[in-house]
């Protein structure tokens, strides 16, 4: 758990190979892009096989110090072989400055970004910090830390592959844990596990900013207002802040010292628009990882789509075939933004963008008026859960399917689907040639027990007005962007159009039991909205005449609405909440040390398991707050721990059902159960107390 030197530099080392290889391809494979973009997408190349490769070799040899030195092994073959090739070829490879050394400073607006970046390296270590033996956590991170360290650690100390959960034994682990096995990996070599839950989520907060402020340059080709669609999505923040105003100076100032009362989260007024980098990069790693592939996959796709970059169009879909397993819904999210823009090029094709346009806009009205009213008529059962709404769904995507279908038939005639085969049809051959193995193998699985898929409405906005929700969470930028995509031209309308398909799939569909994260779509959605609110904001400021005075409403405008998000991350910055204290710290090194890698312990359902997060050993049952939200049937499990430490004697078959190695006695579990401590002391052998912590072996063999 506190690693070596040598296993750190190990460590170190790995990532760093890997990040070089993966620049060495992008000099290779992107020689048409200036030196940021492919730094970039070679940064991230490197990051997937550092993600995928172990996971591939995983299948044959394990999750092992041998998998990962065959990882490393192929990656380097791969990456020579490339360069020899590009060589013979006669290639130009380089990662050399083609611009004049001046030509950074002109971007200013990356002095931003690199600003942002910071700041999120500071808030990473502070998530997950360690002193005097205790481990802290942020207040972002209390609750999904433990989680991701639970997979992090059993990948390493088990290496079984493919992976099953630790926290319910015998179960398939379907959760995206490639944005964890990468941490795996490094924990595995040898490193502490502070610096290998911290180093790649370092380099991956990097990767998702730059990446974030390239897609967004490129689609809106402005840096003005790239500038501001960046701070609208980064610095989101909507009304929330009115709630802390006046009541005295307790009222403000418990937005740094109150649990969870922010102006970006706020339930109690039902704030849960949240902060993208204090509620979604810090804790959510899917979301994280997710976007570090997502947003260079959007600045691909934009390149292949409005800049004719055919070849793009391959490697966008096999970027996008890498997704799933690192994070499922920007896998679909993407998946929605190409199908929206696919349906732009057909009616473009057709001679139809001018009648498609009118549609969309006339939608705009028409969808938030639905929406009104289809809140007002539908019951607080048929908004949690409804056949209806998923019927209305499959209604309008059959709709739109047959309408695709009628624009290819008539571009089939007009002899113009020959390019869309070439181009469209490559990247959805690519992407479904690496996604379908990954879906059937760990997806589909999860899905088809239920829970997963339904229809709902609304995303959490309860009992609030519709408009209102979404006023008061979004603020002003909302209403930016409607008015931008309903005063955006044919060209500007195509570009942004994938927020109204977004949105409609995520406020009548769930794909997840926790209402809440279908805002792992909505923000997709939300990026395209920032694109149309900056869009239609700076064509209102070039009204001023003199090009000097729009900048001073716009940076005025701009800090205004990031208050809320900047003192959202000064709260991220204060806040500390011991989640391992010494003896939970003591344990999990004996449990680390002294017992063996695949044992069960038997402990009770805390969601800060010091077995299953620090040790990365299987329990029986973990905490309802992860198996439920990731549709795993647990019930018997959790019903079964209560007979077997209350009546330990009469339910000894059960210790057999659950082949359980080690019971865990604790004043976590005195205050879950009425536990019959007598009974194990007489009966079971005690191989670990602290005075606090008893650790009792069901066999004499343990």
């Amino acid at each position: 758990m506190y690693g070596s030197f040598a296993g750190g530099l190990a460590a170190v080392s790995f990532i760093c190979f890997f990040q070089l290889c993966g620049l060495c391809l992008s000099a290779v494979i992107f020689t048409r892009e200036s030196p940021g973009p492919r730094v970039l997408l070679g940064s991230v190349l490197g990051s997937v096989c550092m993600q995928w490769l172990p996971a591939l070799t995983g299948f044959a040899l394990g999750f092992t110090r041998a998998g990962h030195i065959a990882a490393a092994v192929i990656v380097a073959l791969i990456t020579c072989g490339t360069l020899i090739w590009a060589k013979k070829s006669g290639r130009a490879v380089t990662l050399g400055v083609k611009e004049a050394p001046g030509a950074f400073l002109r971007h200013k607006f990356l002095f931003f970004v690199l600003a942002l970046s910071v700041v999120y390296c500071i808030l990473v270590p502070r998530s997950f910090y360690w002193q005097d033996n205790i481990i802290y956590s942020s207040q972002a991170t209390y609750g999904d830390m433990s989680m991701h360290l639970s997979f992090i650690t059993s990948l390493a100390r088990q290496g079984t592959f493919p992976p099953n959960y630790s926290l319910l034994p015998g179960t398939r682990l379907s959760y995206p844990f490639l944005s964890d096995s990468i941490s795996s990996s490094l924990y595995l070599l040898g490193a502490s596990l502070r610096l290998s839950y911290c180093l790649p989520m370092l380099l991956a907060g990097c990767q998702v900013f730059f990446g974030g402020w390239l897609f967004l340059r490129t689609l809106l080709n402005s840096d003005k207002k790239a500038g501001l669609a960046f701070t609208f999505f980064f610095l989101n923040g909507g009304l929330g802040l009115m709630y802390f105003f006046g009541g005295g100076e307790g009222n403000f100032s418990r937005i740094f010292y109150a649990y969870y009362e922010t102006p970006t989260n706020y339930t109690a007024e039902n704030i849960r628009w949240v902060n993208v980098i204090a509620d979604m990069m810090l804790p959510q790693r899917a979301t994280l990882f997710g976007w570090t592939l997502l947003f260079p996959t959007l600045y691909l796709l934009t390149r292949a789509v409005f800049h004719h970059r055919r070849r793009y169009y391959l490697y966008a879909g096999l970027m996008a075939g890498a997704m799933p397993m690192i994070h499922t819904h920007s896998f679909l999210a993407l998946g929605l933004v190409c199908g929206a823009w696919l349906t732009a090029r057909l009616f473009r094709d057709n001679g139809l963008s001018s009648l498609a346009v009118r549609i969309g806009k006339l939608l705009i009205p028409l969808g938030l008026i639905a929406m009104a009213i289809m809140q007002a008529i539908l019951s607080p059962e048929d908004r949690n859960n409804s056949d209806r709404l998923l019927g209305l769904f499959f209604s309008v995507f059959s709709l739109w399917a047959v309408t695709l279908l009628l624009l290819m038939i008539n571009s089939l005639r007009r002899r113009k689907l020959k390019p869309i085969i070439f181009t469209w049809g490559v990247l959805l051959l690519a992407a479904l040639l690496l996604a379908l193995p990954q879906l059937f193998t760990w997806t589909f699985r999860q899905v088809s027990s239920g829970g997963m898929v339904r229809g709902h409405f609304g995303w959490v906005i309860g009992d609030d007005n519709y408009l209102w929700f979404y006023l008061k969470n979004i603020g002003l930028v909302w209403v930016f962007a409607l008015l931008g995509l309903l005063a955006a031209d044919k060209r500007s309308f195509a570009r942004y159009c994938p927020c109204m398909a977004i949105w409609f799939v995520a406020e009548l569909v769930e794909f997840q039991p926790n209402d809440y994260d279908n805002n792992k779509l909505l923000y997709v959605g939300f990026l395209f909205l920032c694109c149309a609110a900056a869009d239609w904001l700076w064509c209102v400021l070039e009204l001023i005449p003199q090009r000097a005075a729009q900048y001073a409403p716009a940076v005025l405008l701009a800090v205004i609405l990031a208050a809320p998000a900047a003192l959202t991350l000064g709260r991220e910055f204060m806040a500390r909440y011991e989640i391992y204290g010494t003896g939970a710290m003591g344990l999990s090194l004996f449990i680390d040390d002294q017992l063996p890698k695949d044992a069960v312990i038997m402990t009770d359902q805390r969601h800060n398991n010091e077995a299953a997060a620090l040790s990365g050993r299987n329990i029986v049952c973990g905490s309802p707050i992860y198996l439920y939200y990731h549709g795993l049937n647990y019930y018997q499990r959790e019903q079964d721990l209560r007979p077997m430490y209350e009546a330990p004697g009469e339910n000894l078959s059960l210790f057999e059902k659950y082949e359980i190695d080690y019971v865990l006695i604790s004043d976590f579990e005195r205050n879950s159960y009425k536990v019959d401590t007598a009974w194990f002391e007489e009966n079971f052998f005690k191989v670990f107390d602290d005075g606090g912590r008893a650790l009792y072996g069901v066999r004499a063999e343990s």
